[in-house]
């Protein structure tokens, strides 16, 4: 159980890094979603060596939850307003973090709920480890699943609708980008 939180943890540093990487007048990064989630996920560093699951899983729920708001609001910055720098190279950046930020916060969330619940995600018959968590996350994230990991509980298919449609969204919302971009050219 141990391992699974550290994946979590590193998930959720994994987001905050990239959020801290942003460009300072990137309109895409916020001022006050960056302290939250760095605020959460020290607090979750200590809760983790202080041996304190129940509080751990709390907080790298809120973290992974902060984290998605971030994203999806992000995704509406992105086909509202144009980004500060127009190239080809930043926008390619600016998608590409979005797409890291999103994958990050999602496999968060799961494996949070797989630590809190660990009959949320399982792999024939028993309870679905870190990798195959992660495995979950990506594979429904990119093409709606595989089958192999399935959510046994009615959070597990909560978080896989989450995701899956999350999948969605951000194709949908990177071909409008994009078509609207040629458009105007």
């Amino acid at each position: 159980m141990g391992h699974l939180l550290f994946v979590a943890a590193a998930g959720g540093l994994v987001a905050a890094v990239i959020w801290l990487g942003t460009d300072r007048d990137d309109r895409l990064s916020h001022t006050l979603v960056r302290p939250a989630v760095m605020a959460l996920l020290s607090l979750l560093l200590l809760v983790i060596l202080a041996e304190a699951e129940f509080w751990a899983y709390s907080l790298s729920a809120a973290a992974a939850g902060i984290g998605l708001w971030e994203s999806y609001l992000g995704a509406y910055l992105l086909m509202s307003a144009p980004v500060s720098r127009t190239g080809p190279v930043a926008q390619v950046r600016t998608t590409a973090r979005w797409l890291l930020n999103t994958l990050a916060n999602l496999m968060l969330l799961n494996l949070s709920a797989q630590l809190a619940f660990p009959h949320t995600f399982e792999w024939r018959g028993i309870p679905a480890s870190a990798l195959d968590v992660a495995y979950f996350t990506v594979l429904t994230f990119a093409s709606g699943g595989y089958g192999d990991v399935l959510p046994a509980s009615p959070l597990g298919k909560l978080l896989a609708m989450l995701t899956s449609v999350s999948g969605l969204l951000f194709a949908t919302i990177l071909f409008a980008a994009l078509f609207h971009r040629l458009r105007e050219e």
